[in-house]
This record gives C-alpha cells, sequence and structure tokens, in this order.
C-alpha cells in the first residue's frame, strides 16, 4: 500500500465519525440538563479564573466577640463557608463555647519548609485568614506539617501543581483541629463566587477548539443564548482554514463571548525563531485582531505538526497567559498553578484541565447518546465535589454539511487535504 492510499485509509474513519449523528442535539440536552440543576454557574473559562485569582486575592477578616464569629470578606462577591456545608448569609457565626477573643488568625511558622506549598493548598480552601509569625494562638503544628508538606511536594512535582485531594484533605484537618482547640469553627471562602441570588455548588464552562468551523460559531453561540450560557472560543491566529478577517468579523459579533488563543507554537515558531517568541507573537497578533486582551490558551494538537513540546509550558509562561487549558491527564476539577521545582516554585498562570472532550467519544457508539451520557455523569461527578467541568467541542461536529456547503470552506479544506496527502506530510 503506498502512502496516500494509507492516509486515505485513515482519513475514511475521521470522516465517518464526522457523518453520524455528530449535531447541537446532544449537547442542547447537556445545556437543558445543566440549566435545570439551578445551582451551577455556566460560564467562560476567562471568568471563572478572574474570579479565582480575586478570590485567592480576597482578604478573609474573622474576628471572636462573646461567644460570636464576625466574618468579614474584601470581595463583595465572596460567600463564606462554616464547615461542612453551611453558608453564612449575615456575617454572624455563633460559637457560643469558644475560648478565644479577637482576631482568629491561622499562624505559619514562617521557617516552615515548603511553607509556599501550605499556602496554595490553604488558598484552594479558600482559608485566607492566614498570617507568618513563630507563635499564635493558632500557630499550625510545625512538627506534623513537615513531613506531609515534604510528601505534597512530591506529589505536586510529579504532577506539575494538581494537588491531590487526599493531601488537600489532611492540611484542612491539620487546621480545624487546630481551630477546634478553642472550639471554634472552619470558616472559609466558598470555591465559587455568588452569581445573582444563587450560590453555586459546581461550574459547567464550554471550550470550543476552532480547528476550521469557523463559521459555525454563529449557530452555536444562537444555541446557548438560548439557554442563557456563555462558551470560550479559541483561536487559531495564523490559520489555513480561516482569515484575519474571519476572526475580526467574529469578535465584533454581539454574540461573541470569551475569545481566547488555540496555540500552534512549534509550528509558528518556524517564522518568529523559537516557540517563546512564537507564543508571543501569536497572543499579540490574536489580541490585535479581537481588539480586546486574551487571558487563556489551549495547544492546538496539529494537522502536519505536533504544537506540544518540553517548552510549551515555558512558552505559556513567556506569554503571560492568565490560564492554560492544553488537555492533559487529569483527575482534577479546580485551577491549580503547576509546580515548576521540588522546592515550591510556582506558574504565574493557572492550568485548568477539561474534562471531557467530543473527539474521545468512540466512533462504533452513536456519538449522540454516548457524549450525552458521558456527558451527564460527569456532571454529576463533578458537582459531587463541588468543581469546575470543563467541556471541550469543536465547532465542526456542529454541522459538518454547514460547513462544506459554503464554497469558500470546501476550496480551503481541498487545498489543506492536497498538502495532507504529499508524501512525507505528518499528520497528528
Amino acid at each position: 500500500m503506498t502512502e496516500i492510499s494509507k492516509k486515505i485509509s485513515q482519513i475514511k474513519p475521521a470522516i465517518m465519525r464526522h457523518l453520524l449523528g455528530r449535531n447541537s442535539a446532544p449537547y442542547e440536552r447537556i445545556l437543558q440538563y445543566v440549566r435545570a440543576r439551578q445551582d451551577i454557574w455556566i460560564t467562560t473559562q476567562g471568568d471563572y479564573i478572574l474570579w479565582w485569582q480575586e478570590r485567592e486575592n480576597t482578604t478573609l477578616s474573622i474576628r471572636v466577640e462573646e461567644g460570636r464569629c464576625h466574618v468579614w470578606t474584601s470581595s463583595q462577591r465572596a460567600v463564606v463557608e462554616e464547615f461542612p456545608g453551611t453558608f453564612v448569609e449575615t456575617g454572624v457565626v455563633s460559637c457560643p463555647d469558644a475560648t478565644f477573643t479577637g482576631e482568629c488568625k491561622i499562624t505559619i511558622d514562617p521557617a516552615l519548609q515548603y511553607r509556599d506549598i501550605l499556602v496554595e493548598v490553604l488558598k484552594r480552601e479558600g482559608i485566607l485568614n492566614y498570617t507568618f509569625d513563630v507563635t499564635g494562638d493558632f500557630l499550625l503544628p510545625t512538627a506534623e506539617l513537615e513531613p506531609l508538606l515534604a510528601e505534597i511536594a512530591e506529589h505536586l512535582f510529579k504532577r506539575q501543581g494538581r494537588p491531590e485531594e487526599a493531601d488537600v484533605a489532611r492540611v484542612r484537618q491539620i487546621v480545624i483541629e487546630t481551630l477546634g482547640k478553642r472550639n471554634l469553627p472552619l470558616l472559609r471562602v466558598w470555591y465559587h463566587p455568588r452569581v445573582g441570588q444563587m450560590i453555586p455548588m459546581a461550574v459547567f464552562s464550554s471550550r470550543y477548539d476552532v480547528d476550521r468551523a469557523i463559521t459555525n460559531l454563529a449557530q452555536i453561540r444562537k444555541l446557548e443564548r438560548k439557554y442563557g450560557t456563555e462558551s470560550t472560543l479559541y483561536i487559531r491566529p495564523f490559520c489555513p482554514f480561516y482569515e484575519d478577517a474571519d476572526v475580526r468579523k467574529l469578535a465584533r459579533a454581539p454574540w461573541c463571548s470569551e475569545i481566547a488563543l488555540h496555540g500552534e507554537f512549534v509550528t509558528t515558531a518556524r517564522r518568529y525563531g523559537d516557540e517563546f517568541k512564537a507564543a508571543v507573537a501569536e497572543k499579540e497578533h490574536l489580541e490585535k485582531l479581537a481588539a480586546k486582551p486574551v487571558l487563556g490558551v489551549g495547544m492546538h494538537g496539529g494537522e502536519l505538526a505536533n504544537n506540544r513540546s518540553e517548552n510549551t509550558d515555558g512558552a505559556v509562561q513567556q506569554a503571560a497567559f492568565l490560564y492554560d487549558t492544553t488537555p492533559r491527564p487529569a483527575n482534577y476539577y479546580f485551577p491549580f498553578r503547576k509546580i515548576i521545582d521540588i522546592d515550591g516554585g510556582f506558574s504565574r498562570s493557572y492550568a485548568l484541565a477539561h474534562a471531557l472532550s467530543d473527539v474521545n467519544i468512540p466512533a462504533d457508539q452513536l456519538y449522540g447518546r454516548t457524549f450525552y451520557e458521558r456527558a451527564i455523569a460527569m456532571m454529576d461527578k463533578i458537582y459531587r465535589t463541588n468543581g469546575v467541568f470543563v467541556l471541550m467541542l469543536h465547532p465542526v461536529y456542529f454541522g459538518l454539511f454547514s460547513y462544506l456547503s459554503r464554497p469558500k470552506n470546501l476550496m480551503t479544506l481541498m487545498r489543506y487535504f492536497t498538502e495532507y496527502l504529499k508524501p512525507g506530510a505528518r499528520a497528528v
């Protein structure tokens, strides 16, 4: 079999997967299910990461007087939880058995090894009333924390910063026990902000990898707006399937939601010299086209080249992205900062893993039913962890025929296949 015939044989299953049942119906059913829950925040990845950043920088003050905890936060959107599961609506929590009066500060010994890792865990848990000192009524036990933090550091280093829930729970329990010695409850900032009158129990956030079908986005956003939802559109700034004018038109459409970068640093490096310069150039070009800041990035897998390498994380930092949703194996549903070295250095950008993708539905199964069932099962799982469900989608699956019915799209696709079928071309 010739190389060209081999490539044709690889194309056939992919085309069939596009044709069999891929349309907007299963996604609409997912939106109906999520919206009906009434305690799930449906938003863009950028909006959520901006909240997470705000949350981490929120001041939490707890003052104990005459058997009452007076709670205040600097964020108007923040919700205070009395752990576990009771939300504080009045700013006052009864603690009649408290044997402490004054400002409640979780105290960390500044000499504690891996203290930066401890702070990352505390911030994830919304335990923001911490300070550094060698003494204090709520001084965390150094002897107990040091071996635990060393273990957590090893786990974080292996997983590029992603915590393990068991590790987080162990740290949280140490804080609970420290407060318990003075008969005080754990009061913390909840994972999600108040949205109108709702306190979200979880978050749903769709992302679209706009590899080709930018022309399908209008119908997709029309469907999403029917359910009052937002999504993040990942755009390739130097795409062979659409042009600068198409991106400008998209960005100026009244229905356009958040635009993020669908990165191709390895490919673009051929033009700019290396992946670090390519990342900056792609971000700047997309921001110029969109006429707005681009906060996030998710790497494109590539057609003729693999766009992920050992330099990808560094390039993301170089371009100063706020967050990165590049697909990675992760059974974790909150934003996190990757650990750069085992001594506790963290990346500036947040990572947010997607939990399910439309491309991962096996071709031998009914796409619509399987996709819907898997998405609902994943939403229910993430709901139980109070996490963030990022669903990765591709616009071409919302209407292959409508995409191909446009002569410009069809001609562009044919030009691509001409390059793809050339001997030596590499598809990823």
